[in-house]
């Protein structure tokens, strides 16, 4: 694994190399290795490498987040609740939020490989036969510390008519939460029925990344000074973790 430190943000960009990684034996002839996860970088999704040995199938399970695969080695089978497709090198599955499926190598000689995505950090993996339920970040060993990001989600009112200014104003200051220590993400929302009301999320490594390290730097008040002129009362910022993901 290699680390490259780009300018203009804070946060490491990395190569992935995985026969440098751990893998994770999930049994029946088949392996895990994942690449890109929270410890790692990821913000909304997480990826991987499933490795099958011949005529290997991994058991019977759903998600609580879309899933797509794509085979990149070998000839393999994919059964999407009950309906079996064959599938070549390259071919892509997409499957829904719990929907059980599973994937089965067809060569009694040859390994086969998946690439898998999932849409959330949050992802679960449930066996069907058991009921056995858990993370699928929980299969990342890595010597990092471990990461539970934190959402800071703004309530933020503007003045009447500085709409377009203050949406202006967030994007002239997106620099300065890149670069800023712990920040992962930021996006900002407006209200349909009440078009004054906006809602700005940005994801932390850690609360302390945003309370601490970012409102005591000059970019917070560089920030402030941006967004204040167009602000018809003070912003009201809390934490949020992610409690549950149904879909």
């Amino acid at each position: 694994m290699s680390m490259i430190r780009p300018g203009g943000t804070a946060q490491p960009a990395h190569v992935f190399r995985p026969d440098e990684l751990p893998a994770k034996n999930r049994g029946g002839g088949a392996r895990t290795i994942p690449l890109v996860t929270a410890e790692r970088g990821a913000n909304g999704y997480l990826n991987g490498i499933t490795i099958f040995e011949p005529s290997a199938q991994i058991a019977h399970h759903s998600h609580n987040v879309a899933e797509s695969v794509m085979v990149i080695r070998g000839d393999a089978i994919v059964d999407i609740d009950g309906q079996r497709f064959p599938l070549r090198t390259f071919d892509t599955t997409f499957v829904p939020a719990n929907v059980p499926h599973h994937f089965e190598n067809v060569s009694d000689s040859d390994e086969m490989r998946i690439f898998w995505t999932y849409g959330s950090l949050d992802a679960t993996r449930t066996i069907v036969a058991t009921g056995e339920h858990g993370r699928v970040d929980s299969e990342a060993t890595t010597d990092a510390r471990a990461i539970s990001v934190v959402r800071e989600v703004a309530e933020i009112e503007v003045l009447s008519g500085h709409e377009t200014a203050f949406e202006d104003a967030v994007r002239e200051a997106t620099p300065l939460f890149q670069q800023a220590h712990g920040a992962r993400a930021l996006s900002l929302e407006q209200c349909i029925e009440q078009p004054r009301t906006y809602r700005l999320s940005i994801v932390w490594e850690t609360i302390e990344d945003h309370t601490e390290s970012f409102r005591g730097s000059d970019a917070f008040r560089s920030w402030r000074e941006l967004i204040g002129p167009h602000l018809a009362s003070a912003p009201v910022a809390r934490h949020f973790r992610t409690a549950y993901t149904g879909f």
